[in-house]
């Protein structure tokens, strides 16, 4: 359907001389320019936006992997003049050899240790009658005071036992 029209406009254009409908166009050109304007900016900035959270999110004991492909665990942080650093812990158990890059240089975390603070609700909420806190304790009570002893089974410790032939 879109072909036809584009045939039949050619064929127009060709009838007559000039500029006369091909308007459409231009129109059409300006729009994808546009779009191949603003769509990367939009995403450069979601990209950066997570980035930077992850970076804010970054603490000592995170085992990061940097853009050169240096995988290790962070064992310090620090900001010197403005620049924030880290030094990297690498290698196997009997080598271990640290290294410090800047906090740019980190490409991804493999293992975080950060724990997101829990907002603490209202004080209203939390301030209930004492009669409610009161009934509370009491059914809650019994449930403490008795403690569950379970035993804990070990595995038999496997042993070579010989099996005794089958009697014919």
């Amino acid at each position: 359907m879109f072909t036809n029209f584009l045939l039949e406009e050619a064929t127009e254009e060709v009838a007559k001389p000039g500029i006369g409908n091909t308007w459409w166009i231009y129109v059409v050109l300006i729009l994808l320019v546009a779009a191949m304007l603003i769509l990367p900016t939009i995403t450069n900035k979601r990209r950066e936006k997570e980035y930077t959270s992850m970076l804010d999110k970054i603490r000592v004991g995170d085992e990061v992997r940097t853009i050169g492909g240096v995988i290790g665990r962070i064992t310090k942080i620090s900001e010197k003049n403005g620049l924030k650093s880290f030094i990297l812990e690498t290698g196997a158990r009997g080598s271990k050899t640290t290294m410090e890059f800047d906090m740019a240089a980190i490409g991804m975390v493999l293992k975080s240790t950060y724990v997101e603070e829990k907002k603490e609700e209202p004080a209203e909420k939390e301030a209930a009658p004492a009669e409610e806190a009161k009934a509370d304790e009491v059914i809650a009570a019994p449930a403490e005071a008795e403690v569950v002893k379970t035993e804990v089974k070990k595995p038999a410790k496997k042993t070579a036992a010989k099996k005794k032939p089958a009697k014919k």
